[in-house]
């Protein structure tokens, strides 16, 4: 059986040092096959368990068609119509950084055949169309000079509608969007074609080869199984007897080849990668789940993700992109989303959405610098932090979980927190006691009784983030009892700093 090694680069510097190793040698480096027993054995980056917040941009052809009021407007109008004048990728990787983000990204591809960035494929991409601008490779380069790792998406939806342009540089069948192209649909016994994934697989593994993102993940095309949960078919990996035994996205033999070159990529480049999809899209223990527009139910074992669009959904059209009657979540709530996430082994991907010019409208940036200046102050309990034993306490916790439970309603489904809501992350000896509104003058913390995880004689000290005040505390065996400063030193989410021996 032939067996491939990794050679790791600190041994060969060693065997270099010592004139025992070859530097000529061509190193024999383990790659990943197209299978899911292979994929598993890749791990998730170290790097990314710290990385709690990121922002995403949802721009495009359908900002234009919200914008124009124009119900009659088809995708390939607006992306006439789409000028983007004023994009400039410092401004957003600016705001970025200002609301505290650690990570960024386009939405590379998104309901259209049209491409974010320069392809060597097809002539419908946003350099030769629209904006004419390379959006995914020119904040690609931003976000590497400001030290942030890149994430890019994919949002392909109803395949054979979405390839414009030739198949691949190998194929050049051409599929033109003036046309009706729905017979790929239903070419492979009433599925669709395979030439139509071919044209998938080159667009995106272009992206990919081109632009080396840290992370790409894929949105509901790329499994089709968050549809099946929506509707209560499918359930936690559960076929449920009423569900029709029919289920689109993407074809594993496609799946696997993507995430293998993706995966190999990353090898080749040095750099530890992850692949992000929804739900149960692919197997467990492969890549990281996302949960889009929602949150989990209690301390998640796996790290996971959490997408979650900053406009509220007051008008479903386009939702994820622009719209100004979908006003902006405030920053407290989004502050809270974050805790909570966060303290249940997740991270958020905020959409972050611009105009159709490619700037941010102003209640968007106001409520993004409240955001950012929350975390300057409390930043250390979010990032580079990992769950405790116990997420919290208190009486509120998430009623409609799964995706979209946090979109419903305009929002209403958002827990509304209270004094009485506690949430715990950690770093090293610092324990965060995250008091989701204000307590009054005191709060009595039940999980960190002296009968507790904490032992008598745990604590050393206790401070308040933000405060200068000096922060007294008793420990008993109902409770841990702190008293709280006598001004607030901002206006959401309370972080008390306990220092453990």
């Amino acid at each position: 059986m032939k067996r491939n090694y990794l050679i790791v680069p600190f041994i060969a510097f060693l065997l270099s040092c010592t004139g025992s190793y070859d530097t000529t040698a061509k190193v024999e480096v383990k790659l990943y096959e197209a299978d899911w027993s292979s994929l598993r054995k890749h791990q998730s980056p170290q790097w990314l368990d710290g990385m709690k917040f990121g922002i995403y941009c949802h721009w495009g052809p359908q900002t234009v068609q919200v914008a124009s009021g124009n119900k009659e407007m088809t995708r390939l109008d607006a992306i006439e119509q789409w000028k983007g004048e004023r994009f400039d990728a410092k401004e957003w990787v600016d705001l970025f950084q200002a609301a505290g983000a650690q990570f960024g990204g386009p939405v590379a591809w998104h309901g259209s055949g049209l491409l974010n960035w320069d392809s060597d494929i097809t002539e419908w991409n946003s350099v030769q169309k629209g904006p004419k601008v390379d959006i995914y490779g020119s904040l690609a380069k931003e976000l590497r000079k400001r030290g942030m790792p890149v994430i890019s998406s994919f949002h392909t939806g109803n395949f054979w509608e979405r390839m414009w342009g030739p198949i691949s540089k190998e194929n050049s069948t051409y599929l033109n969007p003036y046309e009706d192209n729905s017979a790929y649909g239903t070419m492979n016994n009433g599925r669709v074609a395979d030439v139509i994934y071919d044209a998938w697989y080159a667009r995106i593994s272009e992206a990919v080869d081109k632009y080396q993102p840290d992370m790409i993940w894929f949105d509901t095309g790329f499994g089709g199984t968050v549809g099946k949960e929506l509707k209560g078919q499918v359930d936690r990996g559960r076929w449920l007897p009423q569900a029709k035994p029919e289920l689109g996205g993407t074809p594993e033999k496609y799946q696997q080849k993507m995430i293998s070159h993706f995966f190999n990529k990353g090898i080749e480049w040095d750099n530890e990668v992850e692949v992000i999809y929804k739900s149960h899209d692919i197997p467990v223990g492969i890549g990281m789940r996302d949960i889009e527009d929602g949150n989990l139910v209690g301390l998640q074992y796996a790290p996971w993700m959490a997408d979650i669009n900053m406009q509220r959904h007051y008008k479903w059209y386009s939702t994820w992109f622009y719209n100004p009657v979908n006003k902006p979540k405030d920053a407290g709530t989004l502050v809270d989303m974050l805790v909570d996430i966060t303290s249940k082994n997740g991270r958020i991907l905020l959409n972050v959405p611009p105009q159709a010019d490619g700037t941010f409208a102003e209640p968007i940036k106001k409520e993004l610098y409240a955001m950012g200046d929350w975390l300057k102050i409390n930043g250390e309990a979010i990032y580079n932090t990992i769950p405790w034993v116990f997420f919290g306490e208190g009486p509120t916790e998430v009623t409609h979980p799964g995706h979209h439970g946090q979109g419903k309603k305009h929002g209403e489904f958002i827990p509304k927190y209270t004094a009485e809501d506690i949430r715990f992350t950690q770093n090293g000896k610092n324990l965060y006691v995250i008091c989701m509104d204000w307590p009054g003058e005191e709060v009595a913390i039940r999980t960190l009784s002296s009968m507790g995880k904490l032992f008598p004689g745990s604590i050393k000290r206790i401070s308040m983030l933000g405060s200068k005040e000096a922060i007294e505390w008793n420990q008993d065996d109902e409770a841990l009892v702190v008293k709280m400063p006598k001004e607030k030193p901002y206006d959401f989410a309370y972080v008390l700093k306990i220092v453990r021996e």
